[in-house]
C-alpha cells in the first residue's frame, strides 16, 4: 500500500511540475503592437510633395495620436511627422474609424510637406515610431524608389 501512495505522490508531483511546461506561449503578433513599412507607389523626386512611405499597424492596441511620435531620418537630417501639416512630414490616415488613434489594420502614408526629404530614387529613409516613450517594433529602414 505504501508503494501505491508513493506512486500517486510521484505522479501528482510530475503533473504539477509539467503543467507549467505545457502552457502554450502566445504569438508575438497577438501580444504586441508593431508596424510594417513599404515604399509608397510614387517615385521620389526633387519636389516637396512626394508620398514616401506606407506604414501599417498590426497587433491588438490602438495608438493615440497624442502619444505617438513618428520621425524620418535621411542622412543626418531628422524630420518630424504630424497629422496637423505643421511639420516637414505629413501623416495621412487612410482607413481607420477613430480619428484620434492609429488602429490595428490601418495604413498611414508619410508624405513630404513643403520640404524635399528624398531628392531622388533609392533614398534610404530611417523610420522611428515611438509610443508613450517606447520604441515600437517595425521596419526601421526603407529604400524609397
Amino acid at each position: 500500500m505504501d508503494i501505491m501512495k508513493g506512486l500517486y505522490a510521484a505522479m501528482l508531483t510530475s503533473m504539477l511540475v509539467l503543467s507549467g511546461c505545457l502552457h502554450e506561449q502566445p504569438e508575438i503578433a497577438e501580444t504586441s503592437t508593431y508596424y510594417e513599412a513599404d515604399d509608397a507607389a510614387g517615385s521620389a523626386t526633387s519636389g516637396t510633395t512626394d508620398t514616401l512611405l506606407r506604414l501599417r499597424l498590426s497587433g491588438r492596441d490602438s495608438l493615440s495620436w497624442t502619444s505617438t511620435n513618428i520621425q524620418l531620418s535621411v542622412g543626418d537630417t531628422v524630420y518630424h511627422c504630424s497629422l496637423s501639416g505643421a511639420d516637414p512630414c505629413q501623416i495621412s490616415a487612410q482607413d481607420g474609424g477613430d480619428g484620434n488613434a492609429w488602429e490595428p489594420g490601418e495604413s498611414i502614408f508619410l508624405s513630404e510637406n513643403g520640404t524635399d526629404i528624398c531628392t531622388e530614387p533609392a533614398c534610404t529613409v530611417v523610420i522611428s515610431v515611438v509610443y508613450n516613450g517606447d520604441q515600437l517594433t517595425g521596419d526601421s529602414k526603407i529604400i524609397v524608389d
